[in-house]
């Protein structure tokens, strides 16, 4: 049923319509016979009951057909005086209120002064109608011809006044009727669109915390994996020569396993406890990084400047991770006897990384923006308030630098 008030709205003007006119015409059919007798004298009546009738079933449809209409039946009123309202059926004349109303709800903005004129020029007609000709015996003080003609003259504009002012009141009512629709409908969509924004919110939500799990599983497993890959190659070729060394190679491949394995567990527990980022690994646990990777094949050089300032769990987080991914970049794509050196540099506004790459002088895999690994490192960067760059080292054959600052500052103070 609700949803079929809205198409029903546009019945409404015509079933009062139909109302309007068959009770004018059960009222009056006494006096305004359509017989063929009277055809002559009936006819303009019952055509001006019947334009009013008409202009109330258009009003909202049809404004402009309306007012036409309207205008038409007062003006064949003026000129035919059989068809017009008297004494008994002069409450017709309240339709063309109900018609003022619905023009003025529904015609559009730029036609809404002609409106306004059209309900003062009725206002005016109609008053005229009701004071003029024979008409005046009906209205008692209005028709009073006892020589008073002071009271004539301020019952004459006191019925002008009442008209005008029903007119421009039904106007009013029509424009603020349609003021209060429009409100309606405007608070609708705003709570419609405020809904879809909540839900554009909660997709987006969604997508990044799948970016940051992506970014953060292939973190964990390409450096794992990297370091299996390098300890299983490592194990095959040196195994006929050596054999005792492929233990060690073993024993290695196992922990990077069980690492890995550790700090995959710990973030599919951080999904469930706190979904904004885990607290592990730190700034502390790059020292045991760089063990790894060099039990992998990879030379690294550490070094470290100035004291340690504070960084919170985001960016301890993101230094790691670059760190960790600049590492296993140089360990698969640096070639043979690959080697890098890590710079953290806390002098300053803030942590200084620098990881530089090299090897032998073999043709490095392109990496654009869009690899998951150098846009996870870019993010990472960002996210924790700083700035990311990498790039091949023009002084080195084969090299690669990654450098990235942190700050430690506070952000505003920092800006």
């Amino acid at each position: 049923m609700v949803k079929l008030l809205p198409h029903a709205q546009r019945y409404i003007e015509p079933v009062v319509a139909v109302a309007f006119f068959l009770f004018w015409a059960f009222a009056e059919v006494g006096r305004h016979q359509i017989l063929p007798g009277f055809l002559r004298s009936a006819l303009p009546w019952w055509a001006a009951l019947l334009g009013v009738a008409l202009a109330i079933a258009v009003a909202r449809i049809w404004p402009m057909v309306a007012m036409a209409v309207c205008t038409a039946v007062v003006i064949g009123q003026l000129l035919v005086p059989a068809g017009a309202f008297s004494s008994t059926d002069w409450p017709i004349s309240f339709g063309y209120l109900v018609v003022i109303v619905g023009v003025s709800a529904s015609i559009r903005d730029r036609w809404r002064p002609l409106s306004f004129a059209f309900a003062l020029g009725l206002a005016v007609a109609v008053a005229g109608l009701l004071i003029s000709g024979p008409r005046l015996d009906w209205y008692g003080p209005f028709g009073d011809t006892n020589g008073n003609v002071g009271t004539i003259v301020v019952n004459r504009v006191i019925l002008f006044a009442v008209a005008i002012l029903l007119a421009v009141g039904a106007w009013l009512l029509g424009f603020f009727g349609r003021a209060w629709q429009q409100k309606l409908h405007s608070d609708a969509l705003l709570a419609k669109t405020t809904d879809e924004l909540h839900s554009a919110e909660v997709d987006l939500l969604v997508s990044q915390e799948r970016d940051r799990i992506a970014q953060d599983v292939h973190d964990i497993m390409a450096h794992s994996l990297s370091v299996i890959i390098a300890q299983a190659d490592g194990a095959r070729f040196v195994a006929p020569a050596r054999p005792e060394a492929v233990a060690e190679s073993l024993e290695n491949i196992a922990a990077s396993a069980r690492t890995s394995l550790t700090e995959v567990r710990m973030l599919i527990q951080t999904l469930v406890a706190d979904p904004v980022g885990h607290s592990t690994p730190t700034v502390d646990d790059i020292d045991e990084l760089v063990d790894r990777m060099r039990t992998a094949g990879l030379d690294v050089q550490l070094e470290e400047f100035g004291e340690r300032e504070h960084l919170t769990g985001t960016q301890q987080l993101a230094v790691y991770r670059i760190v960790q991914e600049s590492l296993t970049n140089a360990l698969k794509h640096a070639g043979a006897e690959p080697s890098a050196r890590i710079s953290l540099d806390w002098r300053g506004q803030g942590l200084s990384i620098a990881v530089s790459s090299s090897g032998t002088a073999t043709e490095r895999p392109q990496q654009t923006t869009t690899s998951r690994g150098l846009y996870g490192m870019h993010e990472r960067a960002r996210l924790a308030g700083g700035w990311l760059t990498a790039g091949e080292d023009d002084e080195v054959p084969g090299g690669y630098v990654v450098a990235a600052f942190i700050p430690t500052a506070p952000l505003e103070q920092a800006s």
